[in-house]
């Protein structure tokens, strides 16, 4: 949703505006108007937190001076957002759910400071710098807010919308099936797009969003900066911002794609019982999964190693530079 503020964006990119605005008169460190700020912004994501609650199961437990202070501050929201939020009875689980969610937050928001001023000890920060969830400060702020009572907000709780909860969850590659034998079937049935139903002669499966393309195919070509490129190059800039990883279901062979003139081949977590790899399903064999081999590929992609990879595969075999890669 786009109400939804980025709450570390933010608060990084004010706290450096101020420093920068103070490295003349030479005081670099964290003061008081840094602290001031990111409880501004905590505050805010303090808000957003409990706007995208879900409610679940109670846990009793005795009512702590936080879970009340908690309570109080939702039935503020509540209050000006009328029945949009749900009623809550038990602040364990507001409390809690409060924590988890600002954790993140609060982590890189002590790493960014601490690196603003190298002497302060990120958990130092975290334990005397961030306002805890107590301060009757929080509720107080949040009756100033105007936007809380703004129809937009109201119109988007009520809506449906997938909205963004906290904490988010890392990104990952797409679940594949145990039995490669699944994909090879769902290869089979793959018709390109463009042919009028014609079989596809390179079906290759994306793994960042699971689309199923017609690669090395010259009907699936689209122009891009005015050249002509092949399906899956033209796919990693919509889904991967330039950088793309697929499966060549077919080839049983794993593509990295970086740009338009760069990729490589990657072996593909799926083995024989013999614990091999069968790149161009020559042997036939049965393929399973292993677990082990895709999360490693998992990290490789989170970590933005894919370029990397490519590099050095082109740097031990110069016949992957003479290949059409942006025909692929």
């Amino acid at each position: 949703a786009t109400w939804i503020l980025r709450v570390y964006g933010i608060l990084s990119k004010l706290s450096l505006l101020y420093t920068l605005s103070e490295i003349q008169s030479g005081q670099t460190s964290v003061d008081s108007s840094h602290v001031h700020l990111l409880h501004l912004i905590t505050v805010a994501h303090m808000v957003q937190i409990l706007l995208t609650f879900e409610a679940a199961m109670d846990q009793d437990s005795g009512a702590t001076e936080e879970e009340e202070l908690t309570c109080q501050l939702y039935n503020t929201l509540r209050k000006h957002l009328g029945s949009v939020l749900p009623d809550v009875s038990s602040g364990w689980q507001l409390l809690h759910r409060l924590k988890v969610g600002i954790l993140p937050f609060l982590r890189a928001a002590a790493l960014f400071f601490h690196y603003l001023n190298s002497s302060v000890p990120p958990t130092d920060l975290m334990a005397t710098s961030v306002c805890p969830p107590t301060c009757c400060c929080f509720t107080k702020c949040v009756c100033q807010y105007r936007w809380c009572r703004h129809p937009v907000l109201k119109q988007t709780l009520q809506g449906g919308q997938d909205f963004i909860r906290f904490p988010r969850e890392s990104n990952k590659l797409i679940d594949l099936p145990e039995d490669y034998s699944v994909l090879i079937n769902q290869a089979s049935s793959f018709t390109c797009p463009r042919s009028g139903g014609d079989k596809s002669r390179a079906p290759t499966l994306c793994l960042v969003c699971g689309a199923m393309l017609c690669s090395q195919s010259y009907c699936c070509q689209v122009e891009v900066d005015g050249e002509d490129v092949g399906a899956c190059t033209a796919h990693t800039f919509t889904c991967g911002a330039g950088v793309g990883l697929f499966l060549r279901v077919r080839e049983s062979q794993v593509l990295f794609v970086a740009g338009k003139t760069k990729g490589c081949f990657y072996p593909p977590p799926f083995l024989d019982d013999y614990g091999e790899t069968d790149q161009g399903l020559k042997r036939g064999n049965p393929l399973h999964l292993c677990l082990e081999r895709y999360r490693k590929i998992e990290r490789l992609w989170r970590q933005h190693g894919i370029p990397e990879v490519i590099g050095h595969a082109q740097e031990a075999n110069q016949t992957l530079v003479a290949i059409d890669w942006q025909h692929l």
